[in-house]
C-alpha cells in the first residue's frame, strides 16, 4: 500500500498576490502622507529658507506620481499576468518612491 498525500486545501499564491494588493492599497496612504509631510516642508523651506525652490524639490513632487504608478499596477494587474516576485518588488518601490520623495525635500 503506497502512502498518500493529501493536497493542501489552500493557495498560498492566491493570498500572498491578495496580501500584496493590499499592500499596495495601504501604500497610497503612506504616498498622501508622505505628500503631505513633503508640502510641509517646502512651505517650511519657503518660509524659513531663500523662499525659492530648488530643482530637489521638483524632484521629490515627481516621485509621488511614479509611486502611485507603480502601487497601481501592483494593485491592479491579474494574477494570471504577474507572478509573485515582480509584483512584490512594485510594492517595495511603491513605498521606496515615497520616502525618497520626502528624503529629496530634506535636501533642498
Amino acid at each position: 500500500m503506497t502512502p498518500t498525500t493529501l493536497a493542501p486545501t489552500t493557495d498560498d499564491f492566491a493570498r500572498t498576490t491578495r496580501n500584496l494588493r493590499f499592500t499596495a492599497l495601504g501604500g497610497f496612504l503612506v504616498l498622501a502622507a508622505l505628500l503631505a509631510l513633503t508640502a510641509m516642508l517646502v512651505i517650511g523651506d519657503a518660509v524659513r529658507g531663500d523662499g525659492a525652490a530648488g530643482g530637489f524639490t521638483d524632484a521629490a513632487f515627481w516621485m509621488f506620481p511614479f509611486g502611485a504608478a507603480v502601487g497601481l499596477v501592483a494593485l491592479v494587474t491579474p494574477r494570471s499576468l504577474m507572478p509573485t516576485t515582480p509584483r512584490q518588488t512594485l510594492v517595495i518601490a511603491q513605498y521606496a518612491l515615497g520616502v525618497a520623495g520626502a528624503f529629496l525635500q530634506t535636501l533642498d
